[in-house]
């Protein structure tokens, strides 16, 4: 599509006389929807803008590979006048990625950088995109992909002829099926692979590799099964264990030999008959068990306090045997219980933000003041172009030549044309300041792109509906003042919600209060 031998030559004779280490760097692109090479050179030239290389001077290749069409970038790292950007080149070309992804309607794909793609995405501007990414990022960090070889390994696995994807979706396969290391050795010894410690002991301790049984390397465990490597230490240390554990001794499945005797019926044990003398012996005097004399005095002591009238509420005490019911005083019981659980679950009822940790003033307020520096910076350099081209269009109109070539009216067109741009952001901006406050649900509608004269009403509208939220975004000094009357204005919202909600069930819990537990549970015991 671009470039030739030649140029690539020319770049590398460039760089050494430059006394550079690299002379050329390979950008390699591959959609998983089909793009047609209108669309893959649209986007290499991107590529070139993001890291401010010369569109003119680069070698674009695109191809079919197992019918993949995916294209190759070539830049020369000597840009005639500086040398090719890399600062933070792979989350660079990733939040490339996800933009051409958003603008052609392509499934959006996960990375591991996706917080640090949306942040730079605000910071151009593009705050719908960023919010489409931010859905991306997974809650618990653990979450964030990781792949499962690199490209190297894959060329070198190819040229072996090995199919790597297919080896690494076999091994995921192989261990979702496997409960445990010893099945799962298992399983890869049936297809000629095998589980072993990596060569690099003491740089890596623990750390496992799969290969073929001819040496070929396939990849790592962790990274191939994405088993987080604090959990495959702990099943190396239960695989261990299990190998030098002594088998326990189970009784269960023993057999006894057993009879049942004529005389009284009982079940005897029969044993191998011992073939020594055993003299004769007396019976043993069956002994009457001796009676406790700490419970002989309790029971005394019960029975002197039947009659006698309860001053003080005491507490009986625990009894010595276990307490035997019948099936309905164990319904009953368990019916109270649970009767004196749903009371006390009412009556422990609060609002849904009582709980909630108090509001940090200043906390809260430099969060708002962060978020809303980017749209304050936007609308701050909207005004500014149209404040230039007015003052442009005035000086026109004062001179007579102007007037009469007609660049005072050209000058005027294009003036108008910024006020509907400024009238169009102050109207986003102003949108981004509530959604970030909580005044409104949703995010800002985008910025439009086209506007016509008809919508100049609506927005002079906007534009005085809200003037006290133009004027705090304008002025710095203004907008301290707006931000702490918010808050105090979300503070109050808060606790007048509590004190509604508390209002609004006074009456059920002020019920469950005067309905006695102790009452209910006596009059279901009277029934009984």
């Amino acid at each position: 599509m671009a470039g030739s031998d030649w140029l690539l030559h020319d770049a590398m004779r460039e760089a050494r006389r430059e006394k550079l280490t690299y002379g050329l760097r390979h950008i390699a692109f591959n959609p998983d929807e089909p793009m047609t090479d209108i669309q893959l050179a649209e986007f290499a030239r991107r590529i070139c803008l993001e890291f401010h290389a010369d569109p003119e001077h680069i070698t674009l290749v695109i191809h079919q590979k197992d019918g993949s069409t995916h294209g190759h970038l070539l830049l020369p790292e000597w840009q005639q006048d500086h040398i090719l950007d890399s600062r933070f080149s792979w989350i660079r070309l990733e939040k490339l990625a996800r933009l051409e992804e958003i603008r052609l309607g392509h499934a959006l794909v996960p990375s591991r950088h996706d917080e640090a793609i949306a942040k730079a995405l605000r910071r151009e501007g593009h705050h719908q995109a960023a919010e489409q990414v931010v859905a991306l990022i997974p809650a618990p960090e653990s979450a964030k992909p990781r792949a499962a070889y690199t490209s190297q390994a894959r060329r070198i696995t190819e040229r072996q002829g090995i199919d790597l994807p297919k080896l690494k979706q076999l091994v995921a396969s192989l261990w979702n099926r496997s409960d445990g290391l010893k099945s799962f050795r298992a399983a890869l010894a049936e297809h000629d692979l095998t589980l072993r410690e990596g060569d690099r002991k003491e740089t890596r301790p623990g750390a496992h590799i799969i290969e073929k049984n001819d040496g070929t390397l396939i990849g790592s465990f962790t990274r191939l099964t994405k088993v987080r490597m604090a959990e495959f230490r702990k099943l190396l240390a239960k695989e261990h264990s299990a190998e030098h554990e002594k088998p326990q001794l189970d009784i269960r499945s023993t057999r006894v030999p057993v009879r049942i005797t004529s005389e009284n019926d009982q079940t005897e044990i029969l044993s191998a008959a011992d073939t020594s003398l055993v003299p004769n012996r007396s019976p043993k005097r069956i002994r009457l068990p001796r009676r406790n004399p700490m419970l002989e005095e309790l029971k005394r002591r019960q029975m002197e306090d039947v009659d006698r009238l309860a001053v003080v509420p005491h507490t009986p005490p625990k009894p010595l045997y276990p307490l035997i019911l019948s099936a309905e005083e164990a319904r009953i019981r368990h019916r109270i219980r649970r009767a004196i659980l749903d009371q006390q679950a009412i009556l422990d009822q609060r609002a849904p933000e009582a709980d909630w940790a108090p509001l940090d003033r200043e906390t809260t307020i430099a969060k708002w003041r962060e978020s809303l520096t980017p749209y304050q910076i936007q609308l701050r350099t909207s005004f500014e172009c149209y404040v230039t081209a007015r003052k442009e269009w005035k000086q026109a109109t004062e001179s007579q030549w102007q007037r009469m070539t007609g660049r005072a009216g050209k000058l005027e067109k294009i003036c108008q044309r910024l006020l509907l741009e400024f009238l169009e952001v102050l109207r986003f901006v102003v949108q981004a300041l509530l959604h970030v406050v909580g005044l409104r649900s949703t995010p800002p509608e985008p910025v439009r792109s086209i506007l016509t004269q008809q919508d100049r009403p609506t927005l002079e509208e906007f534009r005085k509906q809200y003037d006290a939220e133009f004027s705090a975004l304008a002025d710095p000094e203004k907008l301290e003042p707006w931000l702490q009357h918010r808050f105090d204005r979300l503070v109050q919202a808060r606790t007048e919600r509590i004190r509604q909600w508390n209002k609004t069930h006074q009456a059920e819990k002020s019920g469950q209060s005067r309905r006695s537990p102790a009452c209910a549970q006596s009059c279901l015991f009277q029934k009984v």
